[in-house]
């Protein structure tokens, strides 16, 4: 019993130690705790559609965190859920100010510009996927099949 319970030590210290060390460097780790819990309720409301909940909950990740480019991401996908085009666009907007590369905020973006009616924007977008995902991305794949159903709706018009 004294072996079982010195194992069970032992495996838990090693455990702590292991994740100490996985979560040096890693950005999440930086997150303040109520951030960390906002930002998945809020990712989780953003998943069940209430979009609402997860605009108020993210705005107070941003307001913790102003660079977190995921939450900026998933306001401006629930903006443009609710139609409030505007401000999903100032929301990608401030992603691509944190990070130009973002793939998630690429797609989300041109799925506005197809929202829009702007066909060449959505494929700007495109080709940046393209060059970031050489061999295929979930981003890449979705962007494409949006594209695919507006041109297949409302034919090959350029858009503004």
């Amino acid at each position: 019993m004294k072996l079982l319970a010195v194992v069970t030590l032992l495996t838990a210290f090693l455990m702590i130690d292991v994740t100490h060390v996985r979560s040096m460097g890693n950005q999440d780790d930086t997150t303040s705790n109520p951030a960390k819990k906002d930002f998945a309720d809020g990712k989780s409301a953003v998943y069940s559609g209430r979009f609402e909940t997860a605009i108020r909950l993210l705005k107070k990740v941003v307001a913790q965190e102003p660079k977190n480019a995921d939450a900026h991401n998933y306001i401006g996908f629930s903006y443009r859920k609710i139609g409030k085009l505007d401000l999903a666009a100032s929301s990608y907007k401030q992603v691509f100010s944190i990070n130009p590369d973002h793939k998630g905020a690429l797609e989300y973006q041109g799925e506005l510009f197809l929202k829009l009616g702007n066909l060449s924007g959505a494929n700007e977008n495109l080709a940046k996927l393209e060059k970031l995902c050489p061999s295929t991305c979930k981003e890449l794949a979705e962007l494409k099949r949006a594209i695919a159903d507006f041109t297949a709706t409302h034919g090959d018009r350029k858009g503004t």
